[in-house]
């Protein structure tokens, strides 16, 4: 026999044994709903049905969960990653491996996602409308993306027209954070975590500082606030999506909160403590959950030594969670995500009695899904 036909036979054993592996794996591991390395729910294998087949989405889903089940999958998205990095490319998944190990995500938004700031943002106009009939007084602030601020860290010849033309769509009746968080970017602070797409507790601080003038209340000092480090071991979001497994980790540090201050209730679940810091999710994957337990519908913050301090609602998404420990030094708060939240948050309004109202999110979020806000 030949060496090529030798060669051949042994190929087709490895590609074999390969195949079988696979299969195999898919036959004895358990399926994962949910990875904590990608941070996000994994698709299962999907149930069948004439009508999930004939629109379709059966042969998506069950696209999906060879993918998301496949074993060392962890290991291939890493060696994809790098691979991508030998060829001269500096994005993997929608992740740019920006300068000093800032990873950035590049958002090419569709039409869809237009569409969905564009419709977002008038539920949020109409509810202002709504409720400002009522005497409550509204606001509406939006926080921009990495993208939209770490210009200093784009890797060379990289342009972010394309990601503009967002940015037009958000009018004058919200107020947008984005060339006050540029402007920080460019004096050297660290706004956004280098792993995560959320801000740092400094990012957190002139958000903070920003808000003051829009609330009408007078900001603290950083000094004030003695931050507190919780984790040096932070690998966020964008880590997760990236595949860039080799880079190092964020420091989440937080305002310290003086126990007993304050109750903090996640409606939800009944759950009382006094810290808007839940420890438990320091030993957790999506350490970011530290700030009020992740995400949650419907959390109220008050003072127990204050009865009488004003109530600020807060309509928002994960953004608040870290400037909740910040606002709670001047009001009492009450967080309702719309995202979980399955009730009204007009009649929420009125039936509490609740005087002001501040709409918080990351464009992302508006422009990712419809939202429910009513």
């Amino acid at each position: 026999m030949s060496k090529e036909n030798l060669s051949n036979i042994f190929l087709l054993i490895l590609l074999s044994f390969i195949v079988a592996f696979f299969l195999l794996s898919y036959i004895v591991l358990p399926q994962k709903s949910f990875s904590d390395d990608e941070n996000r729910l994994l698709q299962t294998f999907p149930s069948f049905s004439f009508e999930k087949l004939l629109s379709g989405k059966y042969t998506r889903q069950l696209h999906d969960y060879f993918s998301d089940q496949i074993s060392l999958r962890k290991e291939m998205i890493e060696l994809k990653a790098k691979t991508e990095l030998l060829m001269g490319k500096n994005e993997n998944n929608g992740i740019l491996l920006g300068k000093d190990g800032y990873l950035i995500e590049t958002y090419g938004y569709t039409n869809d996602n237009c569409y969905f700031l564009e419709n977002n943002l008038s539920k949020i106009e109409k509810l202002i409308t709504n409720i400002e009939k009522i005497g409550t007084k509204s606001y509406s602030v939006i926080i921009p993306r990495k993208v939209d601020v770490l210009k200093d860290k784009f890797p060379p010849y990289y342009s972010d027209a394309r990601n503009k033309a967002v940015w037009s769509i958000v009018n004058s009746r919200h107020i947008s954070l984005k060339k006050s968080l540029l402007s920080k970017q460019k004096e050297g602070f660290d706004v956004f975590y280098k792993t995560d797409h959320h801000l740092t507790s400094e990012g957190t601080y002139f958000v903070y500082s920003e808000l003051a003038d829009v609330l009408s209340f007078t900001p603290h000092q950083t000094d004030y606030f003695d931050l507190n480090t919780l984790s040096s071991d932070f690998h966020g979001t964008s880590y997760s999506k990236s595949g860039f497994f080799f880079l190092g980790s964020d420091t989440i540090k937080a305002p310290n909160i003086e126990k007993g201050k304050y109750k903090i209730t996640i409606v939800d679940t009944g759950v009382e403590s006094d810290s808007p810091y839940d420890i438990s999710y320091l030993s957790k994957k999506d350490k970011y959950g530290v700030f009020l337990s992740g995400n949650n519908a419907h959390v109220k913050i008050y003072d127990t030594q204050n009865v009488s301090k004003e109530t600020l609602l807060l309509i928002k998404d994960s953004f608040s969670h870290s400037l909740a420990p910040f606002l709670c030094k001047h009001y009492n708060l009450e967080l309702i995500d719309p995202r979980y939240y399955s009730g009204s948050i007009e009649e929420y309004i009125k039936q509490n009695g609740i005087k002001k109202v501040l709409f918080l999110f990351g464009i992302d979020t508006l422009a990712s899904a419809n939202i429910t806000i009513r």
